[in-house]
């Protein structure tokens, strides 16, 4: 198995919708004495060699599942155009040197992924570097995003972000087709959950949209649930 999934960047095709954001991830392990050096890497290479339009992001994931215990993520988003760019791109002395060092501090790949961005809720100019992330099998795709929109249009709140994506290459053998992803600004407010955050009449407003959503979702299972720490933005 190669040890960096990084070369993917150069070989993955795109298919959505153009006008939707995308994303593509990369999820792989670092024994913990080489951590701060791959870390180091991949800051000072992006700094510099970033494609214009594209978000980098490198994730430690924390709390996870036994068949879910990959160490760390890299993350790319962007629009089509943005993210085509970066795929297609030539290669280089300085990626191939940036490879190479990479190379010998990584030690496995785990999965790689890409979707796009369907739904965003919250203030998102604000940093949230504590992300839950759920993996979901959803059985009527239609009737979950019409029911969700009627969630959020019923409740939200200010003090998380939600992303919600869909996952069209590098699915699992459970079948996942959408994740959510909760961001927060502190693992205090991570662990406390969503009504314990809200005022009681906040909570109450939730949890009858929230009842509402299950009883006409479609049809949802959940495959996969973490917390991952975002560790640098580029």
């Amino acid at each position: 198995m190669k040890k960096l999934i990084l070369c993917a960047l150069l070989t993955v095709a795109f298919s959505i919708n153009a006008q939707e954001s995308y994303w593509t991830y990369y999820n792989f392990s670092v024994e913990p004495q080489n951590e701060a050096a791959v870390l180091k890497l991949v800051e000072d290479y992006f700094k510099e060699h970033k494609q214009e339009g594209v978000t980098v992001r490198f994730f430690e994931n924390h709390f996870t599942d036994s068949d879910n215990n990959y160490s760390h993520s890299i993350g790319f988003s962007g629009s089509l155009d943005a993210l085509g760019n970066q795929y297609s791109g030539a290669q280089s002395d300085s990626w191939d040197l940036f490879l190479t060092r990479v190379n010998q501090l990584i030690e496995s790949s785990f999965s790689s992924s890409m979707g796009s961005i369907i739904s965003t809720y919250g203030a998102l100019d604000t940093l949230y570097p504590i992300q839950n992330y759920v993996y979901l099998h959803v059985n009527d795709t239609d009737a979950f995003l019409k029911e969700r929109e009627k969630y959020f249009s019923s409740f939200n709140s200010d003090v998380r972000l939600t992303v919600l994506g869909n996952i069209s290459s590098g699915r699992s053998p459970h079948g996942e087709t959408h994740m959510v992803i909760m961001g927060y600004k502190d693992f205090k407010s991570a662990m406390a959950g969503m009504d314990a955050l809200l005022s009681p009449d906040q909570v109450e407003i939730r949890r009858k949209a929230w009842k509402e959503f299950g009883e006409n979702n479609g049809g949802v299972s959940v495959i996969r649930t973490g917390t991952r720490i975002l560790l640098g933005k580029w």
